[in-house]
């Protein structure tokens, strides 16, 4: 009885293990045709055992990650709502807003966390494509790995919501 379950068990995870590697390579060739449309040249390559055990590594090490893996689930599941809902606005600020500029004049800590993700109030002077300038305060996530690119001071492509101006998503950092 054991020996046959132990097979069923073993088969089952064989054919979700190969239905998994056929959706990461559609996943991965729709993700590469749209970043080459945009001019990357992107390949992704599939996580080996090595490297999701760096990652897990690198979880355990990150006092952020430790509190939000230590929550109850439901809790967990709201914070990655929130942010999925964040990324979204993101992206359709980044593929429908106005193209500016803006420098980041202040970075505040809220005491926030999304998902492991800082959350920061910053203050930023924004100049429009004509010229144009305004000062407005944004919310947003600052994941630590990336905080250098975010200090007063900074200069970064941002795209402004055309519907309203004060909410501004930024990108890229400017030399």
């Amino acid at each position: 009885m054991f020996k046959k379950l132990r097979d069923q068990i073993d088969h089952a995870t064989r054919q979700a293990t190969a239905r998994a590697a056929q959706d990461f390579q559609w996943h991965a060739a729709q993700f590469q045709q749209e970043a080459a449309r945009q001019g990357h040249h992107i390949h992704p390559q599939a996580p080996t055992p090595d490297m999701a055990a760096e990652a897990f590594r690198a979880m355990g090490q990150d006092p952020a990650m430790v509190e939000f893996t230590g929550l109850p689930a439901e809790e967990q599941i709201r914070q990655q709502g929130l942010a999925n809902e964040y990324g979204q606005n993101l992206r359709r600020l980044h593929e429908h807003g106005e193209p500016a500029t803006a420098v980041i004049r202040t970075l505040d800590p809220t005491g926030v966390t999304v998902a492991a993700q800082p959350q920061y109030t910053s203050v930023l002077d924004v100049t429009r494509a004509d010229g144009t300038g305004y000062r407005t305060t944004i919310t947003h996530l600052v994941p630590n790995t990336t905080f250098a690119q975010y200090v007063p001071g900074t200069r970064h492509h941002v795209r402004i919501d055309r519907a309203n101006p004060h909410a501004v998503g930024v990108f890229e950092l400017l030399p």
